[in-house]
């Protein structure tokens, strides 16, 4: 049966009791709360991706840079009365386990956000 068989007086019975079965929102708040902490969230996410890269990006220069420096000093020069042959060694193997340690950090928080937003 079709709403346009019922006659006017049904019609507009069926109407009124459509526009009386309206949902009202249990809190008035309610809907833009839950909006707010939507927003909030895809808000820290993107925070989130934002800190890795800059990471990542800090990180390369940071490697650059030492790696330029340590061409730069040449063995032949002191620093504070001591030969830079002998700091050379040492700072090598420090810069370089840092360096390992800082990568594998890096690789393993990257691949922890890249499976967590696969995940969703």
């Amino acid at each position: 049966m079709f709403l346009m068989d019922i006659p006017d007086n049904n019609n507009d019975m069926l109407k009124k009791l459509l526009s009386d079965s309206k949902l009202e929102m249990p809190f008035s708040g309610f809907e833009d709360r839950v909006m707010h902490s939507i927003r909030d969230k895809v808000r820290t996410e993107q925070s989130i991706n934002r800190n890795i890269n800059l990471s990542w990006l800090f990180f390369a220069l940071g490697t650059a840079f030492g790696l330029l420096l340590s061409v730069i000093i040449s063995p032949a020069t002191t620093i504070w009365g001591f030969p830079t042959a002998k700091l050379m060694l040492s700072s090598y193997i420090i810069g370089g386990t840092l360096i390992l340690l800082f990568v594998e950090q890096l690789v393993t928080f990257t691949l922890k956000r890249k499976n967590n937003t696969a995940d969703r």
